[in-house]
């Protein structure tokens, strides 16, 4: 994030941040701490999250601190996205912290989301929502293995022929646009997924894989589905917007902290380690009742929120 400091302060009347998961071990936010000092505005921090795959708070970079606390002197509270990472924030030092979950959840402005719908008995319109963690398969602070929940999502979208919605898994989309990266990668790609016929794999992925680049596409996409699920957390969230049962596997304290502040209906994936995954056992969990009966109070923390920070919105009241 850039922006010109001197053209903000002498054009704007404050700032506003939108973050994601960046209280993690390795990221220096240094260079967004020093332009806010010299706009030396009225800041608001929003959805701002915690990341750690055991629970142990991570070690932040000095530079992550010196942000924290450069928008912490100027704003009335910053809105963390669960209690984890508000114990992350309080043990750095930033003590004006209010526990509000994401704002993507807002995405409907009028209205909170609401899912009424029920999963049919046998689903056969499923999306699977996941997360590879081949690049990284250790916890970069502590070397704890991560759940390798992810590469097992994918083959159960292949074996069964469902979508599975990526967003990180470039080898994936680039056989699915006939754009590999090489000859080999759709056999590199099936050697994981235990399939021996490259074309079988390009064809799979072709027909499959779904990116979104845009929201309103991504929800109008879900709102075909019978059920989805996943370790994404937007990828889930986008399906809840668009009314669509889901259900999100929690593998950190990212999702875990989000599942509770929210009523996403959830699985630890430690359940579901070392045994076949059974869809429709998950869908059978996907109980919206608590979800849906606290979603207008999750929108009047974030209008109680921005009241308190100075920042007008078209937010129900």
């Amino acid at each position: 994030m850039e922006f010109d400091p001197d053209y903000v302060r002498a054009n704007h009347d404050g700032i506003i941040i939108p973050a994601a998961n960046w209280l993690i071990a390795q990221r220096d936010t240094g260079k967004l701490a020093s332009l806010i000092e010299r706009a030396d505005l009225p800041t608001v921090l929003v959805g701002i999250g915690g990341q750690s795959f055991t629970g142990k708070i991570p070690n932040l970079h000095p530079n992550t601190k010196r942000f924290l606390h450069v928008v912490s002197e100027r704003s009335h509270s910053i809105a963390a996205r669960g209690t984890f990472t508000a114990e992350v924030l309080a043990h750095n030092g930033v003590k004006n912290a209010v526990v509000t979950g994401c704002p993507s959840l807002l995405w409907h402005v009028k209205h909170p989301a609401s899912v009424t719908r029920t999963v049919p008995t046998q689903p056969t319109k499923v999306g699977i929502s996941g997360t590879r963690h081949e690049d990284f398969d250790k916890d970069p602070e502590t070397g704890a293995p991560v759940p390798s929940i992810g590469m097992a999502l994918l083959r159960l979208a292949y074996s069964r022929g469902f979508d599975y919605i990526a967003q990180t898994e470039f080898d994936l989309l680039r056989i699915a646009r006939g754009e590999p990266a090489s000859a080999d990668e759709p056999k590199q790609v099936g050697e994981f997924l235990g399939e021996h016929d490259p074309a079988r794999v390009t064809a799979y992925l072709k027909q499959h894989a779904r990116v979104f680049s845009d929201v309103p596409s991504w929800i109008e996409y879900n709102a075909t589905r019978d059920f989805i699920f996943g370790m994404r957390l937007h990828g889930v969230i986008s399906s809840l917007l668009a009314g669509t049962p889901a259900l999100l596997l929690i593998h950190d304290t990212r999702t875990r902290e989000m599942a509770l502040e929210a009523g996403i209906p959830h699985v630890e994936t430690k359940e579901l380690e070392g045994k076949p995954i059974d869809v429709e056992a998950l869908a059978e969990r996907a109980d919206f009742r608590h979800f849906n009966a606290v979603q207008e109070k999750y929108f009047k923390r974030f209008t109680e929120f921005f009241a308190k920070n100075g920042v007008a919105t078209n937010l129900p009241n």
